[in-house]
């Protein structure tokens, strides 16, 4: 009687033990007991959109992405009579935060469409062909694949013994990269990009050209291309994963946020990333707990309360899941406090932001203009090192903006030809004052276009053409930045009660310094002032646009903005280095090869010079050889006639196992062509080079 009633108090405290080490996670349990019924039951219809969203979504930009999932699966399901979720968080379906947080570490950007394309790269069947202009992607799998840089695994698709370079981690299972893959690639590649193995024993061989190889599943090929808009053909689409990598704006201006902090804070920054590490690590821990908890209950055999060992782990994991759930907890409030910290200092970002999209943009204008990511990062850290220092953070971040602004500026100014100066000032202005949100793209839209898209035959004003009626028209009824009325809604009626006022405005030799009818004081009132004077003078004296843009910019940017700038090439000189060339852009009838060498006699460099053109690769490589080894200077002239061999300018301004004399500089002239190769126009400094006006 006295065993039997020991047995039961022992079973009861065994019974309390199995209660007390799993009510924690009762409510949690029931509550996903529902939930887990309609997972089920949307189960084929989730796995199904997740699957299109990897297969096809990739060349996609965000807005696109969602888009398709959203609208165009979502509907295509329904159609079916196929169950879905209507706001399934594909991010969350097909990773978990932890693997998210190892990507972060490993430099993946943290934006959502960095994350579905890390999620598409390693989901994949097929082998990602990664769009990457800002190196975004290459810079991550690097860091994910340390081997690459290892074993020398990083090839190019000119490389002409590509073959027997793969071979060794095709036959290994490990990673390999083919990077800065132009539109194509080739053939020989086909039989693996495919898979098209073949089974022997216990072995998978595979054929590339005349060669048999082993093939091992573990094998991962990655593909990047720097162009940022290639037009790949339908057959190698098919054959890889086409994956867009090109950095929103949003996502640049949490990487520039980041590389502030650690230039101006770096225990700021250093503390943000050991806690991305706890998280991720803590993250990881709390779910094995619970897998290996849900893992021993299904597996338990006989009555639960007979298995000590069982109740012992199963209380041990608790104590310690709860001490996991603390320190996240913890680790939330840290965030937010260093959050706040990091927020004072993003306008700096932004601003960054802003102006490297300009920056791309004036490719959209001449495909010479092309710049990289990291030469705009040079002069971001630039403006950083050299602003003027402050206790306050709020005027340490106006002088850091300032000095970046100024030398971004400077430098991409410098490489561009004059007609095209005031674009790119005109467009750093209104991408500022739309970040600001004082623009939207409707208000840009209308100073481009004014009155384009109007017809109106009853024009009131004999003095007035009909261009610029119907101009006045588009600005009447504008709403600048969603307002609740058109600023200049009436402006048609006080032009025709102050009809000699405006007459005279209108027939003044330059309308835009002259006081304007009816609206100065008004205009003076409101915080896009300028921008509302700019359109009025666009609107109704074109003619005039570019100097009423010019008063703009000052108003915006400063007077310094819009002073004439000489750049001398003894500064120009002393920015580049030995893998830096300096590449004039040629406008017809100029040279500037006097002047280079009258600055190589006052450096006492001796210059060699080839004229480009069919045949003359080989004396160039000679030449520059030979100043590499010496620290002389290379002059070479009408490059836009070798364009292939300016293709292998990378490989030859960066030997692998060689010593370059630091003296060593390459100077490089051509006039512009759309096939001048991406390459070497991202890693020189480009100078826009004019013949003297008048002459």
């Amino acid at each position: 009687m006295a065993d039997k009633a020991a047995k039961t108090k022992k079973k009861m405290e065994q019974a309390n033990r199995l209660i007390n080490s799993l009510q924690d996670n009762k409510v949690r349990w029931i509550g996903k007991k529902d939930l887990f019924q309609q997972i089920k039951r949307e189960l084929v219809g989730n796995v199904a959109k997740a699957c299109a969203f990897v297969s096809y979504c990739g060349p996609f930009n965000s807005e696109f992405r969602k888009k398709l999932a959203d609208v165009s699966f979502q509907n295509d399901l329904k159609s079916r009579g196929i169950p879905a979720s209507e706001e399934l968080d594909l991010v969350d379906f097909l990773v978990d935060k932890a693997t998210v947080g190892e990507w972060q570490l490993q430099g993946l950007p943290n934006d959502d469409l960095s994350v579905q394309n890390g999620i598409m790269v390693t989901r994949s069947t097929r082998f990602p062909l990664m769009i990457d202009p800002q190196n975004q992607a290459i810079n991550w799998i690097k860091a994910r694949e340390p081997d690459l840089e290892k074993r020398d695994f990083i090839f190019t698709i000119t490389n002409p013994n590509l073959k027997d370079r793969i071979r060794i981690p095709l036959e290994d299972g490990s990673a390999a990269l083919i990077e800065n893959v132009e539109e194509e690639l080739d053939v020989l590649l086909d039989p693996l990009l495919e898979k098209q193995y073949i089974t022997k024993g216990r072995k998978k061989i595979i054929k590339l050209g005349d060669t048999e190889m082993d093939f091992v599943d573990s094998f991962r090929l990655y593909i990047t291309s720097r162009l940022g808009n290639p037009h790949f053909s339908p057959e190698l689409a098919a054959k890889t994963t086409i994956i867009d990598f090109t950095v929103t704006q949003l996502g640049l201006e949490q990487q520039l946020l980041g590389r502030l902090i650690s230039k101006e804070q770096r225990q700021l920054e250093e503390q943000q990333t050991q806690l991305q590490e706890d998280v991720t690590f803590n993250t990881k821990v709390l779910a094995d707990f619970e897998e290996s908890l849900l893992s021993r209950l299904a597996n338990s055999t006989g009555n639960l309360l007979d298995d000590v060992e069982l109740i012992d782990v199963l209380n041990d994991i608790k104590t310690k899941s709860k001490e996991v759930q603390e320190k996240l907890e913890e680790s939330k409030e840290k965030r937010i406090e260093i959050a706040e910290k990091r927020e004072q200092f993003r306008p700096v970002a932004a601003r960054g932001a802003v102006l490297y999209f300009c920056i791309v943009d004036l490719a959209t204008i001449n495909w010479m203009y092309s710049s990289s990511l990291q030469q705009f990062l040079d002069l971001f850290d630039y403006g950083i090192d050299n602003s003027q220092k402050s206790q306050l953070v709020k005027d340490r971040v106006n002088f850091i903006i300032a000095e970046m602004t100024k030398k971004t500026y400077r430098y991409i100014n410098r490489g561009l030809f004059e007609v095209d100066k005031v674009t790119f000032k005109l467009m750093i202005c209104l991408k500022i004052l739309v970040k600001e949100e004082r623009l939207n793209a409707g208000d840009i839209s209308l100073m481009l276009k004014a009155g384009a898209a109007i017809d109106d035959r009853n024009k009131k004003f004999v003095w007035l053409d009909q261009k610029a009626w119907l101009n006045l028209l588009a600005l009447s009824r504008h709403k600048f930045n969603n307002d609740h009325q058109a600023f200049f809604k009436d402006i048609t009626d006080k032009m025709q009660r102050s009809e000699k006022e405006w007459k005279a405005f209108f027939t003044e030799t330059s309308p835009e310094n002259m006081v304007i009818p009816d609206y100065e004081d008004k205009m003076a009132a409101e915080n896009i002032g300028h921008f509302l004077h700019l359109c009025l003078i666009r609107c109704i004296r074109e003619d005039r646009a570019v100097l009423a843009s010019q008063k703009f910019i000052k108003k915006v940017l400063g007077d310094e903005y819009m002073a004439p700038v000489t750049d001398h090439l003894a500064e120009i000189l002393e920015e580049s280095n030995a893998r830096k060339p300096i590449l004039f852009l040629l406008a017809p009838g100029s040279d500037p090869s006097g002047n280079i060498d009258e600055l190589a006699r006052k450096n006492k460099k001796f210059t060699f010079k080839v004229s480009m053109g069919e045949g003359m690769e080989e004396p160039a490589l000679q030449n520059i050889e030979v100043a590499q080894r010496d620290g002389n200077w290379v002059i070479l002239n009408n490059c836009h006639l070798s364009l292939e061999f300016m293709a292998t300018m990378e490989e030859v301004l960066n030997p692998k196992g060689k010593e370059i004399h630091e003296s060593f500089r390459l100077w490089i002239t051509t006039e512009p062509h759309k096939k001048f190769p991406l390459g070497l126009l991202q890693m020189a400094i480009k100078v826009g080079y004019e013949p003297p006006k008048g002459i």
